[in-house]
């Protein structure tokens, strides 16, 4: 739920081999605990900034809104920016990046999701602008939450969904073919499996690499993967030659109901579940409290101090090195 302005309430790839950019592999193996743990960011902090803060607790993806009106203030016109500093920051410390691309923008059908062929022609423009601009830097995923009113105005619609899917995807790989793209970004308190199911028979496995879910409807970290088992079940049903992965490109919990210690041991528990159900990577939600609307997500408080929840990840990952260092004969070390 990227720029939530709602509190949720508490509610988590298959290995990467993380090779130099823009190769992404992902293999019926348990998760390594090394690299497949992200953070999302909101761009209008100073996130850019505290990249050693994020390698320190082993954080090597972030998931960031590339907002299409942001990014094309005029028609036909990118500004890629404020995305650039980014990159150039996250990636001298192997910090990989996700955007989201997402959002209607007031140039094109009054801001809406597009809905018509000129409106998903000028959103996969945009699209293969960024993947053009990005290429080999990035991967992609395609919109956020759209089965949720709030994130795909008016109600959601699946088939306008994958409609949208397919023409950013085609442009995406037409200025990047070894690009790796993500969908539906499916959020929501409880588990939409009619919305999803509905993707899929419309074809959406045709168009993603990997399914991308939001597993909120977990009232506790143990209770995901049934969800996951459920999503793979779809997944095989409609394409039972093909080995899609299952991504959790967004999970968290709010310290209402729980406290910042539970937060912390939330995190923990939901990491572990996700490495046992072979999910392989886990991006969570969120990297640090925003001011306004404020929310108490983040590892990091509004004021930029680490939370128990923060401590508990960079210690995880201190012990994770040793180990590393243990088995390895070496110093311990960031994989790329």
């Amino acid at each position: 739920m990227s720029r939530k302005v709602v509190i949720r309430p508490a509610l988590p790839f298959l290995a990467i081999v993380l090779t130099a950019l823009p190769v992404i592999r992902l293999t019926g193996v348990p998760a390594r605990a090394s690299n497949d743990f992200g953070v999302m960011i909101e761009f209008y902090r100073d996130a850019d900034k505290q990249a050693e803060m994020m390698v320190a607790a082993g954080v090597r993806w972030v998931r960031i809104d590339l907002a299409w009106s942001a990014a094309e203030p005029e028609a036909g016109r990118y500004d890629f920016r404020t995305w650039d500093r980014f990159l150039d920051s996250f990636e001298p410390h192997g910090i990989r990046v996700l955007f989201i691309l997402d959002y209607g923008n007031r140039l094109y059908e009054d801001g809406l999701p597009p809905s018509t062929a000129s409106g998903r022609a000028a959103f996969a423009a945009f699209a293969g602008a960024a993947a053009r601009h990005f290429r080999g830097r990035a991967a992609w995923e395609i919109w956020n939450e759209p089965n949720l009113p709030q994130f795909w105005a008016g109600a959601p619609d699946p088939a306008g969904y994958v409609a949208l899917a397919r023409a950013a995807a085609a442009e995406i790989r037409r200025e990047d073919r070894r690009a790796w793209i993500l969908g539906p970004s499916l959020g929501g308190g409880t588990f939409d499996f009619a919305y999803l199911s509905a993707t899929f028979n419309l074809g959406l496995l045709d168009i993603v690499d990997a399914v991308s879910v939001h597993p909120y409807g977990a009232a506790y970290p143990e209770a995901a993967p049934a969800f996951y088992d459920e999503v793979r079940r779809l997944i095989a049903l409609r394409a039972p030659d093909r080995d899609i992965p299952v991504v959790v490109s967004e999970w968290g919990y709010a310290v209402e109901g729980l406290g910042t210690e539970k937060q912390a041991e939330y995190l923990l528990r939901a990491l572990n579940t996700n490495r046992r159900s072979g999910i392989p990577l886990t991006i969570w939600y969120n990297w640090q409290e925003p001011a306004t609307p404020w929310h108490s997500f983040g590892l990091l408080d509004v004021r930029g101090r680490p939370k128990p929840a923060y401590d508990a990840i960079a210690r995880q990952r201190t012990e994770t090195d040793r180990r590393d260092d243990r088995r390895d004969g070496a110093p311990g070390r960031v994989p790329r």
